[in-house]
C-alpha cells in the first residue's frame, strides 16, 4: 500500500477513536469522514431550523425577522438539549445538542446571499462584473512589493515542508520585496492582522478547517495569543481545545489599515467551505485584498505544491491571475492532482462560485507587478498549421515579447464555426473540430480599440473514426464489444492519432473492459499495441485470453507496448482489455488505449502490417525501418526479412514492392 494513503488512513481512524482534531491531522484525511465526525449529531436539528429560515429570506423577512423566527423553531425542537439555547444576542443564537455546542447567526450565514443568487447567465451579474472590471483596472496590481507567509505548523508538523518559504521568497525576490514569516507561535492572530497590511501577497501554508455551526472557514493556530473573548463571541476566532483559528472577519477588524490590494494564497484545506459561502474571501476583499484563492475541500500538500508552483512561476513571469489559473489547471486538471478539491478564486469581479466543486471562469486580472501598460513589441503564434479530430480540441499560444507585454486584446475568429470553432483569451486559443474539412483561424490584436495585425492558423479537422476502425490495424474488419453496458471503450486520441480508450475516466472503483471474440487455429496470432495513462500502481490496463490474464499489467504513464498472442490450438478465443481503477482520483489521461489490432491468420512474406495482404504501404514501412524512421516489431521483422538473411533492408523493401506490383 501506498505509505501516503496508509498514513491518511491511519490518521483518520486515530480521529475516530481519539477525538483527534481536525487541524491536527494531514490534508489527506477524507473530506466525507471528517465532515461526518462533525456534524452527524445535530443534522436532523438544522432539518428543522433550515426550512424556516429559507421561508423567511423568501418572504424578504429582515434580519431580526429571519433570526427571531429561527429562534423560536429551535424553542420548539425536541433534539435540542433541554435549557442549553442561549438568549438573542445580536442576531445570534447557540444551542446544544448531545452535548455537542452549535449554534445561529444571521451574518454568517447570510454573508454573501445576493452576490451568491446572481448567476452567469443574468444581466444583474453581466452587470456587475463589468462594473467591478472597471474598478478592478484602475488598481490590478498590488501597492506593496512585500510577501507575507502565514505558518503556524512549520516547526510544529513534518508534513510542511520548506516549498513555501522558497516560493515566497522567490516572489519577493521578483517583485524587490522583503519576506517575512510568521511561524509557530509567532504566528499570533494579531500578528497575521497587523502584517497583512503593506504586503502584495499573503500565503497561508497552514491547517484550514470549517468548525460546524460556525459557517465559515478558518486558518488553524498553535496559539491563542492575543485573541479576545470579543472575537470568539463575534465568530471570528474558534476554540478548538489544543488549537485555535482566525477567519477572514478577524483581519477585517484587526487589521491596522486597508490591505495593499494584495493577493491571498490559502494553501489550506477548506478555506472557501460550501457552508460559509465564501465568508472569509468576501472578508478580505472588504478588507482590501484584490483576489483569494482556496478550495472548499480538503487539498493535499503535494497537489497544491504542484498548482502553486505552476501558477507563481506565471505570474512572475507577468501574467494575469486568470491567464495563470487557466494555464495551471491546464497543466494539472482539476480537481487537485491527488485529490478532490477545486481551485476558487474570489475577487471583485468573481464571486463564490454557486458551485465550489466544479470548474470555475475567473475573471480577475490582477498582475504581480506594475499596472502601467508594457508595450507589444513583436508576437506570433505557436502554430500555423493545425490538425484536430471532430470533437477534440489543440490549443494555440500567442506568443509575445516581451513577455510580460501588456495593453493589448486578442480576437479570436473562425472562418468557419461549422467546421472548427476557437475560443481564446490574451494568451492562448483553444480549436475544437466540429465536422471534417477545413478553416483558417485568425487572431487579431487590438491596441487602443484598433487592429495593429493578425495571426492565421490553417485548421484541417478531420473524421473522427468509428470505434472499430480506431481498434483495428488500418484496413483491419475485426469488430469490438464491450461486454457490459457500464463504462463502455470509446474512440479517444493519443499521441495524436485515434485509438480506443476505456469509458470509466474519474470513476472509481470501476472496471471498463473491451472484447473480442475470434476463431483461431493453433499457430494463428492476435498483434496489438497499448498504452496506459494512469496512477501508478493504482490503476492497471491488463489483457486476457479467455478470462486468463496474458503479458504484463501496465501502470502510470506509459509508451504504447506492442504484444503478440499466438493461439496454441485451434478453438474460440476471447480477448478482453480491461482497465481498473481503485477508489481515488486517477492521474494523467485516467485510462488505458488500444490500437492497431490484427488477426494474423497465416504467415504472409511480406505483409509487414498484418492486414493479411502485401503492398506498397508495407515496402515503404520497411523503407521507412531501414532508414531509421520506423520501429518494427519482432513478427514484422519475420515477415520484412523476404531474402532470409537476418537483415531487413532497403533490398527487402524493394522485394516487396515488385511482389505487390506483380499482383
Amino acid at each position: 500500500m501506498n505509505i501516503k494513503r496508509f498514513l491518511g488512513f491511519a490518521i483518520a481512524l486515530l480521529m475516530v477513536l481519539a477525538l483527534i482534531p481536525t487541524a491536527a491531522l494531514a490534508e489527506t484525511v477524507s473530506y466525507e469522514l471528517r465532515e461526518a465526525a462533525a456534524m452527524r449529531r445535530w443534522d436532523n436539528v438544522w432539518a428543522v431550523l433550515d426550512p424556516v429560515e429559507a421561508e423567511m429570506m423568501a418572504m424578504g423577512a429582515t434580519r431580526s425577522e429571519v433570526t427571531f423566527a429561527v429562534y423560536k423553531a429551535a424553542l420548539n425542537c425536541p433534539l435540542i438539549d433541554e435549557g442549553s439555547i442561549t438568549d438573542l444576542n445580536d442576531n445570534e443564537f447557540s444551542f446544544t445538542t448531545d452535548g455537542m455546542l452549535g449554534g445561529y447567526n444571521y451574518r454568517v450565514r447570510n454573508y454573501d446571499k445576493a452576490p451568491a443568487r446572481m448567476t452567469a447567465s443574468s444581466a444583474a451579474y453581466a452587470e456587475a462584473i463589468e462594473s467591478a472590471k472597471e474598478i478592478a483596472r484602475a488598481k490590478n496590481c498590488p501597492t506593496s512589493v512585500d510577501v507575507l507567509l502565514v505558518g503556524p505548523y512549520y516547526g510544529q508538523d513534518s508534513s510542511f515542508t520548506d516549498q513555501y518559504k522558497i516560493e515566497a521568497q522567490s516572489i519577493a525576490a521578483a517583485t524587490g520585496g522583503t519576506y517575512t514569516l510568521l511561524n509557530g507561535s509567532k504566528a499570533t492572530g494579531p500578528a497575521i492582522a497587523s502584517n497583512y497590511t503593506g504586503k502584495g501577497v499573503v500565503i497561508y501554508d497552514s491547517h484550514g478547517n470549517c468548525i460546524g455551526s460556525k459557517q465559515t472557514s478558518y486558518l488553524d493556530l498553535t496559539t491563542s495569543s492575543g485573541l479576545t473573548s470579543e472575537d470568539y463571541s463575534n465568530g471570528w476566532a474558534y476554540n478548538g481545545g489544543s488549537f485555535w483559528g482566525i477567519d477572514g472577519r478577524y483581519i477585517l477588524n484587526h487589521a491596522s489599515g486597508t490591505l495593499s490590494n494584495c493577493f491571498v494564497w490559502m494553501a489550506i484545506c477548506e478555506g472557501m467551505k460550501l457552508a460559509g459561502r465564501g465568508t472569509t474571501g468576501y472578508a478580505l476583499l472588504e478588507a482590501g485584498a484584490a483576489a483569494v484563492h482556496g478550495y472548499s475541500q480538503s487539498v493535499t500538500f503535494a497537489g497544491d505544491y504542484e498548482y502553486e508552483a505552476t501558477f507563481w512561476d506565471l505570474m512572475k513571469q507577468g501574467y494575469n491571475t486568470d491567464e495563470a489559473l487557466e494555464e495551471m489547471k491546464d497543466v494539472h486538471g482539476i480537481p487537485d492532482p491527488y485529490g478532490d478539491a477545486y481551485p476558487i478564486l474570489m475577487s471583485p469581479v468573481d464571486p463564490f462560485p454557486e458551485n465550489p466543486d466544479g470548474p470555475q471562469e475567473v475573471h480577475c486580472d490582477w498582475n504581480l507587478f506594475s499596472s502601467e501598460p508594457v508595450s507589444l513589441e513583436s508576437y506570433s503564434l505557436s502554430e500555423s498549421d493545425l490538425e484536430v479530430y471532430e470533437t477534440f480540441s489543440k490549443v494555440i499560444n500567442f506568443n509575445r515579447y516581451p513577455v510580460n507585454a501588456s495593453g493589448y486584446e486578442l480576437e479570436w475568429s473562425s472562418s468557419d464555426n461549422s467546421i472548427a470553432s476557437v475560443e481564446g483569451n490574451r494568451r492562448k486559443a483553444t480549436v475544437t473540430g466540429i465536422n471534417e474539412g477545413a478553416a483558417v483561424i485568425t487572431c487579431s490584436v487590438i491596441m487602443d480599440g484598433e487592429v495593429i495585425g493578425t495571426e492565421t492558423c490553417s485548421v484541417t479537422v478531420h473524421r473522427l473514426p468509428t470505434l472499430n476502425e480506431a481498434a483495428n490495424v488500418p484496413g483491419g474488419t475485426l469488430e469490438f464489444t464491450s461486454p457490459t453496458s457500464s463504462y463502455p471503450w470509446r474512440v479517444g486520441v493519443a499521441d495524436g492519432a485515434p485509438a480506443v480508450m476505456s469509458g470509466n475516466v474519474g470513476v472509481n472503483n470501476s472496471t471498463s473492459t473491451l472484447q473480442l471474440v475470434l476463431s483461431m487455429q493453433a499457430g494463428e496470432m492476435l498483434t496489438f499495441s497499448m498504452k496506459a495513462s494512469s496512477e501508478d500502481d493504482y490503476d492497471f490496463l491488463k489483457f486476457y485470453v479467455n478470462n486468463t490474464q496474458y503479458g504484463s499489467s501496465l501502470s502510470g504513464e506509459t509508451d504504447w507496448v506492442n504484444v503478440t498472442y499466438t493461439a496454441q490450438s485451434s478453438g474460440t478465443f476471447t480477448f478482453q482489455w480491461r482497465f481498473n481503477k481503485d477508489q481515488y482520483v486517477g492521474d494523467y489521461d485516467d485510462c488505458g488505449y488500444v490500437k492497431n489490432v490484427s488477426y494474423i491468420s497465416a504467415f504472409v512474406p511480406g505483409d509487414v502490417n498484418l492486414n493479411g495482404s502485401v503492398d506498397s504501404a508495407d515496402a515503404l514501412l520497411v523503407l521507412r525501418y531501414s532508414l531509421g524512421l520506423e520501429q518494427l516489431t519482432s513478427t514484422q521483422l519475420q515477415r520484412a526479412d523476404i531474402n532470409g538473411d537476418g537483415t531487413v533492408d532497403s533490398s527487402d523493401a524493394l522485394s516487396i514492392l515488385r511482389s505487390a506490383l506483380l499482383g
